[in-house]
């Protein structure tokens, strides 16, 4: 114990001798997570919610830049990985979708220490098979 630590306990009238942890004995079972992390896991609740998984869309998000009060902000970029008939309709839907993530990162605790862009989409450069699943 630090002799700080033991004055302290001494001028609260503390009699007996108080054991403190140190960090390295500290055992926890929480993992901690980024920001980012929080946002894509979210996110890809969301789509699994809606029947689509990381072999049809790929959630990434990344901080993009600060806003004028400080905080991080930060994007999520949905990328179409596999086209089928799912992800169609999921395009087709898209302004509901987003509505419903943003409500559910505005439920959470995110923007009190970020704040979130929305959703960015792209699809991969070989994208041939998302013309014969859309005609």
């Amino acid at each position: 114990m630090t002799a700080l630590t033991l004055g302290v306990i001494k001028h609260f009238g503390r009699k007996n001798e108080v054991k403190v942890q140190n960090d390295e004995d500290v055992d926890s079972e929480i993992m901690p997570s980024s920001i980012s992390d929080d946002y894509q896991a979210l996110i890809q609740d969301c789509f699994r919610a809606l029947g689509l998984d990381g072999g049809q869309v790929r959630v990434m998000v990344r901080s993009v830049g600060l806003n004028p009060g400080g905080l991080e902000i930060y994007a999520a970029f949905i990328k179409v990985v596999h086209w089928d008939s799912r992800v169609v309709d999921m395009l087709g839907k898209m302004p509901t979708i987003e509505k419903k993530i943003d409500r559910r990162v505005r439920q959470s605790s995110m923007l009190r220490y970020s704040a979130f862009a929305g959703l960015w989409f792209r699809s991969p450069a070989n994208a041939t098979g998302a013309v014969t699943t859309m005609h």
